[in-house]
């Protein structure tokens, strides 16, 4: 058993050191939990009797991964189709296997795994920051428009944000991760990584989600309605004031209304954010009308809406197009209805498992990165978000040392 349990944790280490800097890691990490989880009797016993617990929560990924091999009937491109269910095959078994095997790690354990991220996520960041700091111009090219963290790891700025928010938060799950000192350092750490590499994303993801626990715990728990009202209030006017008076974030409401303001049809939309988003939504619709109860298949989501895309009447100096970054969406043109009722299911069943304020904040934080990118659509978001979500649960257990 000691053998087994070293394994164990070395294939939730590779994950962990895995998340922000290999996919080769993260593939051998989630490889080892799954394969030992079959293969050895004990942990399958734990997993039996730890399931009927999970089902609300792990069904609808079962469900969504049925719906992918579905879809093969109906999609096109059947070699992404393959690539789809190789990057969605956790859904199977990653969010239960996480409850099971990080309760059946110790204490230490744990806090070697949750430090081997914090070290990997921050490490990360710390080069990130150095090279912005060193050339601006470079880095700002490399985030804004290469879309990766300038880093030969190459991860998207988007997910590694994602990962930022997610250390940040499990900072103040995990007791074992050490003394309020050191938390508090770690939290200084990450943030001066989100707002120096303005990785707005996952600032939305924090911001949202503090806000939403803060209002959570003055009504639900205080019911102090006046102190929420008064809070609203003088966050709304400082968000104001910042905008109108801090040079970046009124540079980018500047951008912001120059951007839509090109949202309307003949406009030259090719170097274009917010509008070419608003474009891929509306061809997202178009596409939707299609197959709306069934959906024209996940592998076939990019093909669609692109070929919809050029049909809009807007002018494209060359196609530029983007995809709706948005997992619901994503989940109702490839899905159809049927597809995003089950996606929708799981935060529906979540919402009602005796949320703790700590499972609270999680779901605000994934639930909004989601409008704004397809997380489960990419081996490193569906990893973070299965793996996050069975470790974060795993706190309701009262098997949990």
């Amino acid at each position: 058993m000691d053998w087994v349990r070293v394994i164990w944790g070395v294939g939730w280490a590779s994950v962990a050191v895995g998340l922000p800097t290999s996919h080769s890691l993260i593939s051998l990490g989630v490889g080892i939990i799954g394969l030992l989880g079959l293969a050895y009797p004990y942990f399958r016993q734990q997993l039996c009797s730890t399931l009927k617990e999970w089902l609300p929560l792990a069904s609808p990924f079962w469900l969504l991964y049925l719906l992918h091999g579905l879809s093969w009937i109906y999609t096109e491109d059947k070699a992404q189709w393959l690539v789809e269910m190789r990057i969605k095959l956790p859904m199977l078994f990653l969010l239960p296997w996480a409850h099971v095997g990080w309760r059946l790690l110790s204490a230490r354990e744990r806090a070697a795994i949750q430090g081997l991220f914090q070290l990997s996520v921050g490490a990360v960041g710390l080069i990130a920051v150095g090279k912005v700091l060193q050339n601006p111009t470079w880095a700002l090219h490399e985030l804004r428009e290469g879309r990766a963290i300038p880093l030969s790891t190459g991860i998207s700025h988007i997910y590694y944000g994602g990962l930022v928010g997610m250390a940040l938060l499990w900072l103040w799950f995990w007791p074992e991760i050490g003394p309020r000192w050191l938390k508090v350092g770690w939290t200084i750490l990450h943030l001066v990584i989100l707002h120096t590499l303005a990785l707005r994303t996952a600032l939305l993801g924090i911001y949202g989600a503090a806000g939403v626990l803060w209002l959570y715990w003055l009504l639900g728990r205080k019911r102090q309605w006046g102190w929420a009202i008064g809070g609203l209030v003088t966050g709304i006017s400082a968000g104001v004031l910042l905008v109108r008076f801090f040079p970046p974030l009124h540079q980018r409401w500047q951008h912001f209304r120059e951007d839509i303001a090109r949202y309307a049809p003949g406009a030259n939309v090719t170097h274009t954010s917010v509008t070419r988003r608003l474009i891929a939504l509306e061809a997202s619709w178009q596409v939707f009308r299609k197959a709306p109860w069934w959906g024209v298949g996940m592998a076939d989501n990019s093909k669609e809406v692109f070929e919809a895309t050029a049909t809009l009447p807007y002018f494209w100096e060359f196609p530029n197009y983007v995809l709706p970054h948005n997992q619901f969406v994503e989940y109702a043109v490839g899905l159809g209805l049927i597809g995003l009722s089950v996606f929708l299911s799981f935060w529906v069943l979540a919402a009602r498992q005796g949320l703790t304020w700590q499972g609270l904040g999680w779901l605000v934080y994934w639930f909004l990165l989601m409008q704004v990118e397809a997380f489960l659509e990419r081996q490193v978001g569906i990893t973070a978000f299965l793996w996050g979500t069975g470790m974060v649960w795993s706190r309701r257990s009262a098997h949990m040392s």
